[in-house]
């Protein structure tokens, strides 16, 4: 596999951390590195141990209401528009308004393998239409397709915290064992970059677009 392969396969596992929607929710913690800042948006990282992979732990501050990010993420007909290494998202099953079950598909360069990934969410609402979403991986919700890896080590956490004057703290802390061989330090530069790029296209998307905006009042349970 050539440099020019790797660093495609690596930016993979960027837009896939962005899909998956973990951890502990600990936002304080004090073993996170500051990795980049650019205007609102904040990437951190730290070690994830025994493997080589890092969690990352991205923050902004969004010019949208915190429902307008559930509205972007299950929109799943432009997916590209934020994952862009994405061959395919469809939601398999919707047991209740709260929880998803979603297939992703992601490219990979040849000669690997394209990756795939069912994983599970559940949202939890919280005052001022604020919410909460976490996902894990479902690796065994389907059979194995051939010619494809089954991703099977993944969490994340969303939080979308309203801060008055129609804006919301957007927080994610995310992990993805990807699969197969790629180096850990090049996949940890890479997905870092691609990750940051994604959260800002899921910033624009939140805060362009009267339909976004119309979904996400849909969305917000009368109450809140």
């Amino acid at each position: 596999m050539t440099r020019g392969s790797l660093r495609r396969g690596a930016a993979l596992l960027g837009w896939l951390m962005l899909s998956l929607l973990p951890g502990s929710g600990a936002w304080a913690a004090s073993d996170w590195t500051l990795v980049r800042e650019q205007g609102p948006v904040r990437l951190w990282a730290r070690a994830n141990p025994p493997g080589p992979f890092q969690a990352l732990r991205l923050e902004m501050r969004v010019a949208a209401r915190p429902a307008a990010l559930l509205a972007v993420l299950r929109d799943t007909a432009n997916h590209r528009q934020w994952l862009p290494g994405s061959r395919e998202v469809r939601l398999l099953a919707r047991p209740t308004p709260l929880e998803d079950l979603v297939y992703t598909r992601l490219a990979a360069p040849w000669p690997a393998q394209d990756r795939e990934l069912i994983t599970r969410s559940r949202l939890e609402w919280l005052p001022g239409c604020g919410l909460r979403l976490r996902v894990w991986a479902d690796a065994d919700a389907l059979p194995p397709t051939p010619g494809r890896v089954r991703i099977r080590a993944s969490q994340g956490l969303w939080q979308a915290t309203p801060l008055g004057a129609g804006e919301s703290l957007i927080r994610l802390e995310t992990y993805t064992h990807p699969g197969g061989q790629l180096p850990g330090w090049l996949v940890n530069q890479v997905a870092a970059r691609s990750a940051f790029e994604s959260f800002v296209a899921i910033k624009r998307l939140m805060e362009d677009g009267k339909t976004t905006a119309l979904m996400a009042a849909q969305l917000c349970p009368s109450g809140q």
